[in-house]
C-alpha cells in the first residue's frame, strides 16, 4: 500500500492494531503516536499548572487511565510507546506503573 492510498485515520487504525505498514505509512503512524503521547504529557503538565493539587492529581489519574486503556487495547500503539522517549517522562512513569498493575491483574 502506498502512502497516497491510506488516510491518516486508516494509518492510525492499522498502526494501533499492530498491522504491518509500508515504511512511509509507518513513519506517519510513529509521528501520530508521538503526537498522542505529547498531548498526554502536555495535558498532565497543564493540570498541575491550572488546578488545585488534589484536582490535578485526579485529572492526571484519569489521563493515565485513558492512555493505559489505549495501550492495552492497541498493540501497535503499545509498541510505539515502549520505544518512545515519553515513557521516561515523569508522567510516563505513572503509565508504566499502571501498565504493570494491569498485567498483574
Amino acid at each position: 500500500m502506498s502512502n497516497a492510498t491510506l488516510s491518516l485515520q486508516e494509518i492510525w487504525r492499522l498502526g494501533c492494531a499492530g498491522e504491518t505498514l509500508a515504511s512511509a505509512e509507518q513513519k506517519h503512524f510513529v509521528d501520530l503516536a508521538a503526537s498522542r503521547f505529547h498531548t498526554f504529557v502536555l495535558s498532565a503538565e497543564s493540570a498541575y499548572q491550572s488546578k488545585a493539587a488534589d484536582e490535578a492529581k485526579e485529572w492526571v489519574d484519569l489521563l493515565v487511565k485513558g492512555l493505559v486503556t489505549e495501550l492495552v487495547t492497541s498493540p501497535g500503539l503499545r509498541a510505539a510507546w515502549d520505544v518512545s522517549p515519553f515513557k521516561d517522562h515523569v508522567y510516563g512513569s505513572l503509565v508504566a506503573a499502571s501498565l504493570l498493575k494491569t498485567q498483574i491483574h
